[in-house]
């Protein structure tokens, strides 16, 4: 009896791993589309919702881009095919903020220049959806927010519910970095504000944005050296200008921990 419990148990700890293991595989009745993580990162329970949102900024770009594009990766559920198949992005309209406009902020994602990149491969379940933004004069000012989905069609129904969509919020101004979290405020360098991202960026000739953040926590000893350089820096701008020391855009007083 107590071989038998134990080869019970066995069978439910494997089938719960294979689980976890197929989660993109999940549905075999129809074939199905869901985004996800990088390839990498999809059997890593952690990644399921990454990159459901990105932020993005063409202030560090030269004047003459026009446009960028962000990338999100798309699976398809249930198998390979012998034959290539498209499939359907539309935008979904957010409430109470400033939605981006097709062929003003992005290009429309049934414009053909985009569509042609919207299919997953023959013998192949994955691969990279463009988003084309635009460099509108509009963007100096604003954020637009922009939602998409995917709907089905003749090739996909839909997969997991949560996994349906993704959203980017892109402008031409500085912006918070989604790396510039709470604890790297709590711990390294305060609170976000454009003010301090430029004095940043000026002192220390770094843009200060995902990537540069992330190899600060990479490399040993970087991040102290950085602190030690910006608050050295900050008390200079101060002492040279007695009674008018820096202040961001809401009237507070740049600081550093």
């Amino acid at each position: 009896m107590k071989n038998l419990k134990y080869v019970f148990v066995l069978a439910i700890a494997a089938a719960f791993t294979a689980c976890k293991q197929d989660q993109y595989y999940l549905y075999n009745d129809i074939a199905r589309l869901q985004f996800g993580p990088e390839p990498n990162r999809i059997y890593t329970t952690s990644y399921n919702l990454a990159d459901t949102l990105k932020a993005y900024t063409f202030y560090y770009k030269d004047a003459t881009v026009t446009q960028d594009t962000v990338f999100f990766d798309v699976y398809a559920i249930g198998g390979t095919k012998n034959t290539d198949r498209s499939f359907t992005l539309v935008q979904e309209q957010l409430p109470n903020v400033l939605n981006a406009e097709a062929g003003k902020h992005y290009v429309a994602f049934n414009d053909p220049k985009v569509t042609k990149f919207y299919v997953i491969k023959a013998g192949s379940v994955h691969t990279r959806v463009p988003v084309v933004l635009l460099r509108d004069a509009s963007l100096k000012t604003t954020t637009p927010k922009l939602k998409f989905k995917i709907v089905s069609d003749s090739n996909f129904q839909l997969g997991e519910p949560n996994l349906i969509w993704r959203k980017v919020e892109f402008t031409d101004r500085l912006s918070q970095p989604p790396q510039w979290t709470t604890s790297f405020s709590q711990y390294y360098f305060g609170k976000y504000s454009i003010t301090k991202h430029a004095f940043l960026i000026n002192v220390t000739g770094q843009k200060w944005d995902d990537d540069f953040i992330n190899s600060l926590y990479a490399t040993g000893g970087l991040m102290s050296y950085y602190q030690m350089m910006v608050k050295t820096a900050l008390i200079d701008y101060n002492n040279a200008h007695p009674g008018n020391p820096l202040k961001d855009e809401n009237d507070e007083l740049v600081v550093f921990p």
